[in-house]
């Protein structure tokens, strides 16, 4: 698979082969869409056992830990695989993947979908697989990245509607690691350092760097920088300021800076990373 701006569509069975027995933690800047169809399959995420039946949609973001425990004969499923870069759109207010409130890390992953909202969903996925199969030129593959989009947008609708929340008690280090996240998401342009989140959470920075690690097998830090990356790679493709206009809006006060870091964690220039990813 390629390491940036990809998508994926594959069976649930292929995904039950990867992540049976002690699991895998999903990769950084990846982000899964399960559609259970029919059938059963029991998985467990972020160490919270959960049982799938028929019409159920599951979510996956980057860093949980999931690991299918059981896969029923008869069982029926669809997966969508995708990073950041594929989602991105040149749409100045596009909601980052991260506030879909069903791939935060203290949400309840699991939606329970009606017959009707079922095939209105389903209807957007196999739209998206028809164009992905047959795609061309940019222009085909910019119109599967907007039904991406739209797909997202009525699953959020859905969600948010059932107002879901996941009674199962929850881990100390899971709890931990999602107010961090949460905080790195409301603070990353003005706090940059792990021992900045450490003092709010109250924890000292070596205990909050061995907990997020252990629950997303990354560093701290790299969450911060996925964060921080992502906001840069937005204000490349979603409006025509110069570098130096965004590295001033993102608080980096050196624009070489912000060059050097950029390439670092994503192997190309922002100047490279903008032509490529306008369409």
């Amino acid at each position: 698979m390629p390491t940036s701006n990809y998508l994926k569509i594959s069976t649930l069975r292929e995904l039950a082969e990867i992540a049976a027995g002690q699991g895998v933690v999903q990769p950084r800047d990846e982000y899964q869409l399960i559609f259970l169809h029919s059938g059963k399959v029991s998985l467990t995420l972020s160490e919270k056992k959960y049982l799938l039946k028929g019409r159920t949609l599951s979510f996956l973001a980057p860093g949980q830990h999931f690991a299918i425990n059981d896969y029923f004969d008869g069982t029926n499923g669809i997966v969508l695989t995708f990073d950041t870069d594929y989602f991105l759109l040149c749409l100045k207010n596009q909601i980052k993947l991260c506030f879909y409130p069903f791939f935060q890390f203290s949400s309840y992953p699991v939606l329970k979908l009606t017959t009707v909202e079922w095939k209105s969903l389903s209807a957007i996925r196999e739209k998206i697989a028809f164009e992905y199969r047959n795609r061309k030129s940019l222009n085909d593959d910019l119109l599967c990245r907007l039904q991406l989009n739209i797909l997202l947008i009525e699953i959020e609708r859905i969600y948010t509607a059932n107002k879901l929340t996941d009674e199962a008690p929850i881990s100390r280090r899971h709890a931990i690691t999602a107010k961090f996240k949460q905080l790195v998401d409301d603070n990353f342009l003005t706090l940059r350092g792990v021992s900045d989140y450490a003092d709010k959470l109250y924890l000292s920075t070596t205990y909050l760097s061995d907990t997020v690690k252990r629950v997303t097998g990354r560093p701290a830090s790299a969450l911060i920088y996925d964060r921080l990356i992502e906001e840069i790679k937005g204000e490349l493709v979603q409006t025509e300021d110069t570098i130096n206009q965004i590295a001033s809006r993102l608080a980096f006060n050196d624009v070489s800076y912000l060059c050097r870091f950029f390439k670092k964690h994503t192997g190309m220039s922002p100047q490279q990373f903008r032509q490529t990813n306008h369409f």
